[in-house]
């Protein structure tokens, strides 16, 4: 199975290999990374992880926020997971590049 899905790639079987390896070293990265969006001081704040669409989202409403009415909290909302979006958008660019450095990194050691 390993074999034909490398050959259907025009990959050997140990390119195939590390190219899921990276992978998964990627998608842990960002699953386990946190990004933090909204102000705090206006009650408002969001926590997620790196995925698209996240895996771990807490949204954190405190009697600040709250007492920003129905229509403030709901602007604050939305720019505080716009905020972490925009973040998690950066940092899964940069772990794509942490990627394909290592990528080239072990294939260089393959020879």
């Amino acid at each position: 199975k390993m074999e034909e899905m490398a050959a259907a790639m025009g990959m050997s079987v140990q390119e195939y290999q590390l190219g899921i390896s990276a992978r998964v070293r990627m998608e842990t990265q960002l699953t386990e990374l946190r990004i933090t969006g909204g102000d705090e001081s206006k009650g408002v704040t969001v926590e997620r992880d790196g995925i698209t669409p996240a895996k771990h989202l807490v949204v954190t409403v405190t009697d600040e926020g709250k007492a920003l009415g129905k229509e403030e909290l709901g602007k604050e909302l939305v720019a505080a997971l716009k905020s972490s979006g925009e973040e998690a958008a950066k940092a899964r660019a940069k772990a794509q590049q942490e990627m394909m450095t290592y990528i080239g990194e072990e294939m260089k050691k393959m020879g």
